[in-house]
């Protein structure tokens, strides 16, 4: 079972290949995900794993469809991000360039919001709940 951990940074989650653009000790792949995309084959990977990763990605829509890309059909993604609805944390830190609440990521889902001219590739909205700093979201490929 092939399962990615994007920008897992020191704390990579055991039993998953860490992707970061640091090359930590626990790192697999060093590369800048957000401006190179993915090295890895369309429907080769089982789960993908992004913690506090999505909110430094300035170019989301790419980086979602590259997710989307590599991920197997029924291959599901896992996102925790700090939401606006939580306070102040997600602008603590300068090195966020985008910012989530609750409704970020049904532009991503067959939602009546998205429109396909975007260019989002659909996914299926599995669970979502809100913590006290951040959101935790799952969600399977079409």
């Amino acid at each position: 079972m092939k399962r990615l951990d994007l920008g897992c940074g020191p704390n990579k989650k055991e039993g998953y290949t860490g992707i970061d653009v640091y090359p930590y000790p626990c790192v697999g792949v060093v590369r800048d995900v957000d401006r190179h995309g993915l090295p890895f084959d369309d429907d080769s990977v089982d789960g993908v794993r992004a913690c506090h990763f999505l909110e430094h990605c300035n170019d989301l829509m790419f980086v979602m469809n590259e997710i989307c890309r590599v991920l197997k059909p029924g291959g599901r993604l896992e996102v925790v991000v700090p939401v606006v609805e939580a306070g102040t944390g997600a602008f603590r830190d300068p090195t966020h360039v985008r910012y989530f609440n609750k409704d970020s990521f049904l532009y991503f889902t067959d939602h009546p919001w998205v429109y396909p001219a975007l260019g989002v590739r659909p996914f299926r909205l599995i669970e979502q709940k809100m913590g006290p700093d951040d959101m935790t979201v799952v969600l399977e490929k079409s």
